[in-house]
């Protein structure tokens, strides 16, 4: 499978990388800056801002798949997340590739009085509220488009090693689960775009 990974040089995105060249895909990352990673055997690096549709026009012709773990950086504004997205549907859909998974955050898509209490906690940290506030408008630019696309609103994320173990429900979150790791995100994700499961469905993954 020829997979894009949009935010290949963060955390969850450096994973995701390795796993998909593990698997035998042929991979391009999608990076703002090209020495952000190196490229290599069945590795081709794309570099861009997310903000240039004409960019992630490049980066996606002749995808199957493509993945997104786009996330801002420390200091940057919060509005990648939708207007990165927004300029992927639109690549995606003008060059024909219609499979999209994205990484989202859990309890999104549920009312703050009805998530659990530590989520409700979490969502006091200003940091947090922007990014919840705009990972909204992200997922409904995906949600809005005729991709085959699949938001996974993933746990607090954590650096520890990869299990297996974790759970996948419908909805904003899992019932009593708080964490996930990157590497089990990373793992989860590819598995949805090799497998197509959970098509135009917004899943919530934790321990």
């Amino acid at each position: 499978m020829r997979l894009l990974v949009v935010g290949a040089s963060g955390r969850t995105g450096r994973l995701l990388v390795a796993q998909a060249l593990g698997h035998g895909h042929d991979v391009t990352a999608f990076v703002r800056d090209a020495n952000d990673i190196t490229s290599g055997e069945r590795l081709a690096v794309a570099a861009g801002d997310a903000a240039d549709p004409a960019a992630l026009a490049f980066a996606v012709e002749g995808q199957d798949a493509v993945i997104s773990v786009l996330a801002p950086r420390r200091g940057e504004p919060a509005s990648i997340y939708a207007d990165g997205t927004a300029n992927l549907v639109r690549a995606m859909t003008t060059r024909g590739v219609d499979r999209l998974v994205v990484a989202s955050a859990a309890g999104l898509g549920g009312h703050k009085s009805e998530l659990p209490l530590p989520y409700q906690a979490l969502l006091l940290l200003p940091r947090l509220q922007r990014d919840y506030e705009a990972m909204e408008p992200m997922e409904g630019e995906v949600m809005l488009s005729d991709l085959e696309w699949t938001i996974v609103r993933a746990a607090v994320l954590s650096n520890k090693q990869q299990t297996g173990h974790y759970r996948v429900v419908e909805g904003p979150v899992v019932p009593k689960g708080l964490r996930i790791s990157r590497a089990d995100l990373a793992a989860l994700l590819l598995k949805i775009a090799e497998t197509g499961r959970y098509g135009r469905r917004v899943v919530a993954a934790a321990y």
